[in-house]
């Protein structure tokens, strides 16, 4: 059971690296990506982007992953003065 979600996992990985490069993403952007976001994100914007088809698809998809990593980042709370 373990061995077989660790082979789900890489067959996923190497379908999102396929992807993105077809996309015309570097592979150098690619491996970063994958080490940085979850697969599942990663799958989404793939996804979103496949069905709009866009002119650049890599602009597209970069453009949708910043915004996705700016809502869903954690709110940052100013660093106050711990005397008062």
């Amino acid at each position: 059971m373990k061995a077989e979600k660790k082979e789900n996992y890489w067959i996923r990985i190497k379908r999102v690296k396929a992807d993105l490069l077809k996309f015309g993403i570097s592979s150098d952007l690619v491996k970063k990506l994958i080490y940085c976001y979850p697969l599942g994100v990663l799958e989404r914007l793939i996804k979103a982007t496949q069905k709009r088809q866009p002119g650049e698809p890599a602009t597209y998809f970069l453009n949708g992953l910043k915004k996705s990593a700016m809502k869903h980042r954690p709110e940052s709370t100013p660093i106050g003065d711990e005397d008062t």
